[in-house]
């Protein structure tokens, strides 16, 4: 007769745990009072989309167990589409969920998200739609047509997104140890530079080929890649004067 009380037990636990993660889901400022919490919120607009961030992470010598959570909120016409949430370990770097000051594309709103040693570039288009993506610091090709995003990783590694088409082109990693750099455009070649010695007489260049989805890797003198023809990086770590969840 016993196993008969197991399904109403289990359903219970369902319950449960349905309605834990649906308040994890969503920022309960009473669960984080700011005698224990540095809470920062900031609410953006993507025309008839509204995109809300939230970032809270213990105050010093807390006895809380995390680093920092973020919750990232997507309604359109007041209606939520999307609702995340992100505990996150800084590992010594960057934690939270991060916006340009200047967005760069006028029918996307992006974000990058950086910790966990698993960096991600957010995407949100206009009908309220998140697509996420390999990344974290993110360059716009002129013509808006492409992203290119570095991984945010111990791992280094690409992600080529089409934003006219909405999909991925190629998200790859490096094949050696070393680390893709910054993004160029030159005479209708896209290029990506790696991490090197300003002294090298030779470095590293890949030709991204985004008709055949794939990178070449080639050897170019230290000059072949110059600062005019540079992509703008957008949420590059450097650039993020408070990137410790905010503050």
């Amino acid at each position: 007769m016993r196993p008969i009380f197991i399904i109403p037990f289990l359903l219970l636990a369902l319950q449960s745990l349905g309605q834990r993660n649906k308040q994890i889901l969503q920022f309960n400022k009473a669960d984080y009072p700011v005698s224990k919490f540095v809470n920062i919120s900031d609410t953006s607009y993507l025309g008839q989309v509204k995109i809300i961030v939230t970032m809270s992470h213990p105050i010093q010598n807390s006895d809380v167990n995390f680093s920092c959570r973020s919750w990232l909120t997507i309604l359109k016409n007041n209606k939520v589409t999307t609702r995340k949430f992100y505990d996150i370990e800084a590992v010594g770097g960057c934690a939270g969920l991060y916006k340009p000051t200047i967005q760069p594309c006028k029918n996307y709103f992006i974000l990058s998200k950086f910790g966990d040693y698993a960096g991600q570039t957010l995407i949100v288009d206009t009908n309220g739609k998140l697509t996420i993506l390999i990344g974290g610091a993110f360059s716009i090709s002129t013509d808006k047509h492409y992203l290119f995003a570095t991984y945010d990783s111990d791992v280094s590694g690409i992600t080529i997104y089409d934003l006219k088409n909405k999909k991925i082109i190629l998200s790859k990693e490096s094949m050696g140890e070393e680390r893709f750099n910054a993004f160029y455009f030159e005479d209708g070649t896209y290029f990506v530079s790696m991490e090197h010695n300003d002294t090298s007489k030779e470095i590293s260049v890949g030709i991204l080929d985004v008709k055949n989805k794939k990178i070449t890797m080639v050897k170019k003198p230290n000059s072949f890649l110059k600062n005019k023809l540079k992509l703008k990086m957008y949420n590059e770590v450097q650039s993020l004067a408070k990137c410790n969840c905010g503050q």
